[in-house]
């Protein structure tokens, strides 16, 4: 990871004709690393979209991928987004509160029906324009530190293991396109029924456990990303 991290920061700081690296052994000699583990950086990078190698040609930095709004990586929050397209990110808490649990969130999280969830919601502005609605719920029984109105936890993997204790691995996201219920309409100021953008994310443990449910509704006018797909996966040449 700190050799990853040490050749991007190269990529971006360097240009390199027809963004071609230098041979293999050439760069592991200017790191001062072994030659196994410059290629197991150079394979995550690739994995990551970063760079494309080609067999008995070399490997080539892609410098669109560098571009830190095409990424969604773990240390990814709303505030980042807001502060890459100019925008001032602010938050709040609207709703802190305990909610036994549906039959479908029950599922969803893998705990008894009926037992207690925490739920709480948040507004996510922009120049103080509702940007994202979130709905964020988990099992109760998870919560070792009370959550509190006041706090501001913009990156999800360390408030949970602030009051959790638990180490997220990844999540599965399910977006759709919906209609502004009223709730929704009245926060984002819109016409109800206006089309949103819609997510369920839900987030898993390192044992692969679900933690945490979040739906989020994204305001058409106040937020938008732009995200790498890596199409180059298996490439051979």
């Amino acid at each position: 990871m700190a050799v990853k991290r040490r050749l991007l920061d190269m990529f971006r700081s360097e240009t390199f004709p027809g963004n071609k690296l230098p041979p293999e052994d050439q760069l592991a000699k200017r790191l001062g690393i072994s030659l196994v583990t410059l290629r197991e950086a150079l394979m995550m990078l690739t994995l990551e979209g970063y760079l494309t190698k080609r067999h008995g040609v070399g490997n080539f930095i892609h410098p669109s991928a560098l571009d830190p709004t095409n990424r969604v990586d773990q240390g990814f929050s709303f505030a980042d987004t807001f502060r890459r397209n100019g925008r001032t990110p602010g938050m709040k808490m609207l709703f802190l509160g305990i909610e036994p649990a549906s039959p479908a969130l029950a599922e969803r999280l893998q705990v008894q029906p009926e037992s207690l969830l925490q739920r709480y919601e948040t507004i996510y502005t922009a120049d103080e324009h509702p940007g994202v609605f979130t709905i964020s719920r988990l099992s109760l029984n998870l919560v070792k530190r009370p959550f509190r109105p006041e706090e501001q936890n913009w990156y999800i993997h360390e408030c949970i293991w602030d009051h959790c204790g638990k180490k997220l691995a990844h999540s599965l996201n399910d977006y759709q396109a919906v209609a502004a219920d009223e709730k929704v309409a009245a926060l984002f100021e819109l016409p109800k029924g206006t089309p949103l953008l819609y997510c369920e994310q839900l987030f898993y443990d390192v044992q692969d456990v679900p933690v945490l449910l979040n739906v989020h509704y994204f305001h058409p006018q106040h937020y938008g990303m732009r995200v790498l797909q890596n199409w180059n996966i298996g490439a051979q040449s």
